[in-house]
């Protein structure tokens, strides 16, 4: 079966992975899920069920958004509660301009740090892993980019608490946004709430809870932007069979192939020739 895409509320207290496995007892289909959630946060996790699953490669590289609540002040080893506060600092003296002029120069930055606590490899080995056990790894700097950080509430004290709406390229970690953030002030910082809200076109307010039957969306949700080129029935089997297929004329890159109005595959148009890169099949 083709599948399709669902689109859940993942409480805050269990792992992506553990939504995932829920929804695969729940539709009988194998399942995968986009861009991880940490088990502390919570909102939109867009996953992807039976040979749908395929097509996740292709909305990998979409922004997301969220609520954050970021506390200035406090640090912990994994940049969120999740781990012991090991570090305090007062911030009573930093204000709205203070963190306003460093978030500014955060969406300057094009690379990011990942956590110490992150599932980032190192020689084969994940760095939470290596953090737990008292030696963490040194992470490389990874491409990542804050495009939008607007202040909501910011509420001065010792330790200050602040409610940010953040817009974020693929591989952000707002965990890390945190952490430099208190870095850029002077003081530890930890993300205290995060609430994803979307993820490229899709938005929480669709989603469903785990309670509630699923809503399984088309495939080709997943392949947005990309344009649409439609089979007659003899070269869409040839094209899900494997084989290659003239008539793409001046045509480049990557196409959505249609039969019959329905998604069967992914197709790179060369020098051409259509090429099958990622094939759903003709049947449910």
């Amino acid at each position: 079966m083709t599948g399709g895409v669902a689109l859940i509320v993942k409480p805050p207290g269990c792992s992506s992975h553990d939504v995932v496995a829920t929804l695969r007892r729940r539709v009988g289909l194998p399942c995968g899920h986009l861009g991880t959630l940490d088990p502390l946060a919570a909102g939109l996790l867009v996953v992807a069920a039976g040979r749908t699953t395929r097509l996740l490669r292709y909305a990998g590289g979409q922004d997301k958004e969220y609520l954050a609540e970021v506390w200035l002040g406090v640090g912990t080893p994994s940049d969120d509660f999740g781990t012991a506060v090991e570090q305090k600092a007062d911030a009573a003296h930093l204000g709205e301009a203070d963190v306003a002029a460093a978030l500014t120069h955060l969406r300057r930055e094009t690379l990011q740090a990942p956590p110490a606590f992150s599932a980032r490899q190192v020689g084969g080995e994940r760095a939470y892993r290596a953090a737990r056990a008292g030696r963490p790894l040194e992470l490389p700097m990874r491409p990542a980019q804050l495009h939008v950080a607007e202040i909501l509430d910011l509420r001065p004290g010792p330790t200050l608490r602040l409610r940010l709406r953040l817009k974020v390229s693929a591989g952000y970690y707002v965990r890390a946004l945190a952490r430099d953030l208190g870095a850029r002030l002077g003081v530890p910082g930890a993300l205290a709430f995060l609430l994803r809200t979307a993820s490229g076109p899709f938005l929480l307010e669709r989603a469903r809870t785990l309670e509630e039957q699923p809503e399984l969306l088309p495939p080709d949700l997943l392949l947005d932007g990309l344009p649409r080129v439609d089979f007659a029935e003899a070269e869409g089997r040839r094209l899900v069979l494997g084989q290659r297929l003239p008539g793409a004329g001046d045509r480049e890159g990557r196409v959505a192939a249609y039969l019959g109005g329905r998604l069967i595959a992914v197709a790179v148009a060369r020098q051409g020739v259509y090429h099958p890169e990622t094939v759903l099949g003709l049947e449910d």
